[in-house]
């Protein structure tokens, strides 16, 4: 009304259709607004279903919103030219941790090992999935998570110690420090146990 005459607010009908017309016109806004921000790929919600057609991703519902968003991310990410930076862009918009991407050129071989602490969950399956499309025939790939193993030591107090004793050693224990790792990779259809670092890796 703010915008009309001054002699218009004295008019009811005027108010009347005034009053009647703005909660549309708000709707309308609303409406607009809505429609646009399923353009843009972090505030899309409905327009998800769209993106996913888009780019030939199946079987996405139920999965939550966060999750879709890093994979049709991922997804447009991976339709350049497979490189160790576009592995790495994929790999840490689908885990949402950081990646490092390891060349090992003898073996034709890439790995994508996360940060420490990272627990995998439906990101590393996206990924994996992911990965089956964007990388390059004859090269294998494997993504690495470390993982911390607690191992107890017990401490022994006895009547004739004056103080706690040191922790037994264990000779069957290796002489080098063990670095754990679950590996995921094209020839594997699970998480493998963990393993030795120094291991030899023909058959992982």
């Amino acid at each position: 009304m703010s915008y009309l005459p001054e002699n218009y607010p004295a008019s009811r009908e005027t108010t009347a259709f005034q009053e009647a017309l703005q909660p549309e016109v708000v709707l309308l806004w609303e409406v607009r607004d809505n429609l646009l921000a399923q353009l843009d790929l972090y505030t899309a919600t409905w327009g998800l279903d769209y993106w996913e057609d888009a780019l030939g991703l199946l079987n996405c519902q139920g999965i939550d919103l966060d999750t879709r968003r890093r994979q049709i991310a991922a997804k447009l990410q991976g339709r350049t030219t497979t490189t160790p930076q576009v592995l790495k862009d994929v790999a840490e918009t689908l885990l949402g941790v950081q990646v490092r991407v390891v060349e090992i050129f003898g073996e034709y071989r890439v790995e994508l090992v996360s940060e420490d602490g990272f627990r995998p969950g439906i990101g590393a399956a996206r990924l994996r999935a992911q990965l089956q499309d964007i990388m390059p025939a004859h090269l294998d790939w494997q993504i690495v998570i470390p993982t911390v193993i607690r191992v107890p030591i017990r401490t022994h107090l006895g009547m004739r110690l004056s103080e706690t004793a040191l922790p037994p050693r264990d000779r069957a224990l290796p002489q080098a420090d063990i670095v754990p790792a679950a590996r995921l990779g094209w020839r594997l259809s699970v998480t493998t146990l963990p393993m030795r670092a120094k291991e030899d890796r023909n058959g992982l």
